[in-house]
Formats: C-alpha cells, sequence, structure tokens
C-alpha cells in the first residue's frame, strides 16, 4: 500500500531530528499509534529510505547512510562548554542509570551526558526534564520514601481490595524511560545477575522496614514466581526481611496442568486476572490468626496479581491488605512492564 509523501516524510523528519528511535517513541512524539507508524516504517524500508539497527535490548531505525557523528572528548570538555547548578550535578550523580547497548553503565552526571550524546539530545534540555520529572516524582513520597498508588487502582479496576499500595519509584520517566531502580531490576531479569540482585533489595529494603514497623502488620507475603530462576529476587528479600521476626505467610502457584504461564506473556488484564485468579492459592492454616498483611510483588503491569491476591486474603477474613512493589507505573494503563 502506498502511503502520503506526508505521512512518510514525517517519520523521516523524526529519524532526522532523533537519529534513532524505535516505534513505541514515534508513537510517544508524534501521537499517532504504533499499528500505523510499523505501517510507514515498513514502506519506507520497502523504499530503501530507512534501515533497521538492532541497539540491545530494542530494534531501532534510522535512515540510510546516515551515520552517527563522532564525539571528540579532546575538543569537547562538558564542563566547561555547559551551564549547571551544583545541585542538579549532585542530584544526577545519585539517580541516573542507565546500560547500554554494550552494557556499559552509564551513570552519574556523565552517563546522561554520554546518553543525550548518543540519541542527539540537546543535553541542557534534557537535564532540566529529567530533574523535573524527579523532583515531582519525590514530592509525591510519603515519610518512608515510597509512592502511593493506590488511586491508580481505583482508576483502572472496578474493585479494589488493596486497603494501600506502594511502590518503591515509578517505572517509566517520560522519554527517559526506566528510572535507576527499575534499570537495574529489568537487567535482573534478563541476566540472572546476583550482584544486580543486591543493588536492587539494597535500593528498597531501608524503605520497607520503615514501612513495614510504622503500619505495625501482623504478617508479610510474597507474591509466588511461575518460573524458577537460579537467583530470584523475591526469595532473596524474603531472606532479608527475616530479621524482622515477622511470619510469612505461605502462598502457592499452582497450575492443574502443570505448564506454567507466567503474568508477563499475557497481554491484557483480563488474562492476567484470570491468571492470577485460578493459579495463586493460599495455603497456611494460621491464616486466621493476622488481621493486617503486607504483600509484595517485584513489578506491576497491571496489578491483577496484587489485587486479585488481596481478594483471596480478604475471602480469608483478614481486614487489611496493602500492596508494595519494587516498581509500577502510577498509570495503570501504561502497557510497559509487560517487556519484563
Amino acid at each position: 500500500m502506498n502511503y502520503s509523501f506526508d505521512s512518510l516524510q514525517f517519520v523521516l523528519e523524526l529519524l532526522k531530528q532523533h537519529w534513532t528511535l524505535w516505534i513505541t517513541q514515534m508513537s510517544q512524539i508524534s501521537g499517532k499509534s504504533r499499528v500505523i507508524l510499523h505501517k510507514y516504517v515498513k514502506e519506507l524500508r520497502d523504499l530503501w529510505k530507512i534501515e533497521k539497527i538492532w541497539v540491545f535490548p530494542k530494534i531501532k531505525y534510522r535512515i540510510v547512510g546516515e551515520e552517527k557523528k563522532e564525539w571528540n572528548k579532546k575538543e569537547e570538555n562538558i564542563f566547561h562548554k555547559i551551564n549547571f547548578w551544583y545541585r542538579e550535578k549532585k542530584i544526577l550523580d545519585n539517580i541516573f542509570l542507565k546500560f547500554s547497548a554494550d552494557g556499559k553503565i552509564l551513570s552519574w552526571y556523565n552517563g546522561l551526558y554520554e546518553w543525550c550524546n548518543e540519541r542527539w539530545f540537546e543535553f541542557q534540555d534534557k537535564v532540566k526534564s529529567y530533574i523535573d520529572i524527579y523532583n515531582h516524582i519525590e514530592s509525591m513520597r510519603d515519610n518512608c520514601w515510597l509512592l502511593s498508588a493506590w488511586s491508580a487502582f481505583w482508576k483502572d479496576f472496578e474493585s479494589v481490595y488493596l486497603n494501600k499500595v506502594f511502590y518503591a519509584d515509578q517505572y517509566k520517566r517520560m522519554d527517559f524511560w526506566r528510572g535507576k531502580l527499575a534499570e537495574i531490576t529489568f537487567y535482573w531479569k534478563l541476566a540472572q545477575n546476583k550482584k544486580l540482585i543486591g543493588e536492587s533489595i539494597d535500593e528498597i529494603i531501608d524503605k520497607l522496614e520503615c514501612k513495614i514497623r510504622a503500619e505495625k502488620y501482623d504478617a508479610i507475603a510474597i507474591t509466588p514466581w511461575s518460573i524458577e530462576r537460579n537467583n530470584q529476587l523475591l526469595k532473596l528479600l524474603k531472606q532479608r526481611l527475616e530479621y524482622l521476626w515477622l511470619p510469612f505467610i505461605h502462598i502457592v502457584k499452582y497450575y492443574p496442568n502443570g505448564i506454567a504461564i507466567p503474568q508477563k506473556s499475557l497481554k491484557t488484564r483480563e488474562q492476567r486476572i484470570q491468571n492470577a485468579k485460578n493459579t495463586i492459592f493460599i495455603n497456611d492454616k494460621k491464616i486466621h490468626k493476622y488481621k493486617k498483611v503486607f504483600l509484595i510483588d517485584d513489578f506491576v503491569w497491571s496489578g491483577s496479581t496484587l489485587n486479585e491476591t488481596a481478594k483471596k486474603f480478604k475471602a480469608e477474613w483478614i481486614l487489611s491488605v496493602d500492596g508494595f512493589a519494587f516498581v509500577g507505573n502510577l498509570n495503570l494503563s501504561y502497557e510497559v512492564i509487560n517487556e519484563i
């Protein structure tokens, strides 16, 4: 099918501005659907106007023959050529972390500069944008430095069985995509790296202890995982929390035919609700002793696992169930965490 010149030129202009983009980025920048952008991109590739490149973990596109200009470090000194405030630099030194396509860790103020340079982004604009996003998120944190996601659940579920929901961090940070905690934990999922798991837990353990002590929970519950891994985040987190001397409620994941169906493999909220409803079971003889439970998960996409598990607790006459996840989006309509 031949698309209009204006439609195809629009994609080319995006790539001229940003050098490389994947479809989701094009959609976020333009407001056009990913479906139609896939069609435009296919047409442009058929015309040999753009080419596909692999930038881990995404497939990106660029204009054919458009080679990235090399950055000459001898001629460019970012600390002399770019105006910045000391406070901004210190904030970025603490909060910015990305993994590059070749596995290099881009961190601190210099890391953001390199990340922007790779994408042909205006660095000073991105510094301001990143700091603004950071300040907005920080303004929503409670006394234990957690984010309340309870209102997000009420917007997206007909019935919410959780009394409160907390995230250690927001997953998506606009065009910067994953934040530091999400980046570390995402690559733990891919690489099964015990060091990264430890860093993920280190980021949230004090916040968890603060919340558990402040809310005076009777017991802790860890959502069961579908696939056994050599280094399992939630299993290692449970070991770290045992010093609090609180009981852990036994929850099991059961599949009637023995075939594990991970939540991440399911694309709709309805499928995920069905999965949580029919595969997660409470198997604890002491369940009736508890009145207030803290339910912990790693990532939240649709929120179905936390909400359906809380529903099962409420059926056992537990009065209050609060949920927690390492990262999630304060707007559950973002379809991003299914990549994990």
